[in-house]
């Protein structure tokens, strides 16, 4: 492996090395390499032993350009507040399966994820909740254990009943 200091950092070429370390999009970019290809990695067992690459462009460059640089050319600069998300998450990280997104985009694009279509719309629990204003556990709740159909899940106000407590 090429050591990484001065001007033989791959980093260097493009100037995203600096004195204290990375750019923030170079640290990026390296994370996902390593999480897919470094079985060290303490992430490795949740994406490259499941299968989840990066594609030869960003790894290995093209045209004379650095596979960072190639990442570059095409997502562009890291937007602030965004990370990089796979839209489709068989899939592997390549230019047509990922974009910038929001935290909140990306929580609603796991694999844990449990969606509801109702009226033809497609949402995962956490947005309908946000929608109708019921719990994102009593929707789950209504469907997967009571059987409730979506739409009455997610649209159907609380009905709460007072308890006798006298015992009568």
């Amino acid at each position: 492996m090429p050591s990484l200091k001065g001007k033989s950092n791959p980093a260097y070429k493009h100037g995203h090395s600096k004195k204290s370390g990375w750019s923030s999009d170079y640290t990026h970019f390296m994370n996902i390499k390593s999480r897919c290809t470094i079985k060290s990695n303490k992430d490795y067992k949740r994406y490259g032993a499941l299968g989840v690459t990066v594609c030869d462009r960003w790894l290995y460059g093209e045209s004379g350009m650095s596979g960072f640089e190639c990442f570059q050319a095409d997502m562009g600069p890291k937007p602030t507040g965004m990370s990089l998300d796979r839209i489709d998450g068989t899939k592997g990280y390549s230019p047509d399966n990922c974009r910038w997104a929001t935290q909140e985009e990306q929580a609603n694009n796991k694999r844990t994820c449990h969606y509801l279509t109702i009226d033809g719309e497609t949402k995962t629990i956490t947005q309908w909740s946000r929608i109708s204003g019921i719990g994102k556990a009593t929707i789950r709740n209504r469907v997967v254990v009571q059987g409730m159909a979506p739409k009455e899940a997610v649209f159907n106000k609380l009905s709460w009943t007072k308890r006798n407590t006298t015992g009568e």
